[in-house]
């Protein structure tokens, strides 16, 4: 399927608002909203019992959350070759852990509610274009 010129320049430029100052606050960012939701919360066992109020700087989150955005940088930079194979990597693991597609999926929403924010360009067509393709690759090596 693949991003048309267009959607891919809308990304390029927005990832690059997002992940300018460093990756770890990018994460901190997306696991911020990602974290608003009990429910998923629970999943993560180095945060669930830390109070919301608490986690903004946590080291531990900041670190999983770099993590999480170099995953996401290497395949905005990379799609179809180096960015997918990053993406199956991380499958494979999210398997290994007895994550769900569906659990992944919802990390989606974060990153969509972080990256179409105003000061970031608010390009959510082209990101839910990327999301899409993203879950793809995660699902088919999954």
């Amino acid at each position: 399927m693949g991003l048309s010129a267009a959607d891919m320049k809308s990304v390029q430029d927005t990832w690059a608002k997002v992940s300018g100052s460093s990756f770890e606050d990018a994460g901190e960012k997306v696991f911020l909203e990602l974290l608003k939701n009990e429910s998923t919360k629970a999943h993560f066992k180095k945060f669930k019992d830390i109070p919301y109020g608490q986690l903004p700087g946590n080291a531990d989150m900041r670190a999983h959350g770099k993590k999480v955005i170099q995953v996401l940088d290497d395949f905005i930079k990379g799609m179809g070759g180096a960015g997918d194979e990053s993406v199956k990597k991380v499958a494979h693991n999210h398997k290994k852990l007895q994550l769900s597609n569906d659990q992944i999926n919802v990390a989606g929403a974060a990153i969509l509610a972080v990256v179409t924010k105003p000061e970031y360009g608010g390009a959510s067509a082209s990101w839910e274009k990327l999301w899409g393709e993203f879950m793809a690759v995660h699902k088919a090596a999954y």
